[in-house]
């Protein structure tokens, strides 16, 4: 009913195969030297993630904002292309690499238009999909195809999917589900998943501001009835993480499965 919506490409954007080159990574060769570009279009702060498989060790480079770097260095007669590709993993999240505070008592509105009430279909922490770092403290609210989604809190967006139709319980239409990914001043994160096709109403750069229509609801993705899943993320070190938030003055604890949440 609610799937486990946040496919590879929400919580990061990788190599997902040990001999495959992202496509944010480039080579260049100058003389006796290989240099490894990273080229970060990520409009929020982000990090690249760098684990060397031969020595075991990981480390992190910031991004601010989109920009390209030299993340590598090599002398080609230690090393070649193919062998950077194979001793080293590639993995550029979303946020900051480290975020010791984020507003923990920031009141965010409930994600539809004034006048309106949504049942709860799945509350936090069910054991359900809701479990798990990524989606412990995502919430569902039935919503028929069509239903006008409201961003919580201002923001800019990030990431939009919306050209997808499909939806249904098996894992094959995880990758499936529209969705609208928005970044907050506070260095925390909002999702919006299951849109209907073609239903995004914001582009990737726009500046969104809180009680905005941003999309139409509906049953695109790991889904098997109409509803809206959302969900607030903290970045870590490993990804997106899932945290509990205030929800139109309630903490989000209290949206608890069969319950309304009415918008006055």
């Amino acid at each position: 009913m609610f799937g486990r919506f946040l496919i590879f490409i929400f919580l990061f954007i990788s190599c997902t195969k040990a001999q495959e080159k992202p496509s944010y990574i480039s080579f260049n060769l100058e003389k006796d030297s290989i240099f490894v570009i990273a080229k970060n279009s990520i409009l929020s702060t982000s990090f690249l993630k760098i684990e060397n498989k031969i020595d075991k060790k990981d480390s992190i480079i910031d991004f601010k904002k989109p920009e390209t770097k030299t993340v590598l260095k090599f002398h080609q007669s230690e090393i070649d292309t193919t062998l950077i590709i194979k001793n080293y993993q590639f993995a550029l999240y979303y946020g900051a690499s480290s975020i010791k505070k984020y507003d923990t008592l920031y009141n965010y509105a409930l994600p539809f238009l004034k006048r309106k009430r949504y049942k709860v279909l799945q509350g936090q922490n069910s054991n359900f999909t809701h479990k798990g770092n990524f989606s412990r403290y995502a919430i569902d609210f039935k919503m028929n195809v069509g239903q006008t989604v409201c961003a919580i809190r201002d923001g800019v967006v990030i990431q939009v999917k919306d050209k997808f139709t499909e939806g249904g319980r098996d894992k094959s239409y995880r990758d499936k589900a529209n969705l609208i990914i928005i970044y907050h001043e506070d260095g925390t994160f909002a999702q919006y998943v299951h849109l209907k096709k073609d239903g995004v109403l914001v582009k990737k750069g726009d500046s969104v501001k809180k009680h905005q229509p941003i999309g139409y609801s509906g049953n695109t993705g790991m889904s098997t009835q109409p509803h809206l899943h959302f969900a607030v993320y903290k970045p870590s070190e490993n990804g997106l993480v899932s945290i509990p938030f205030i929800l139109n003055s309630i903490p989000t604890e209290k949206y608890k499965k069969g319950k309304y949440a009415k918008n006055k």
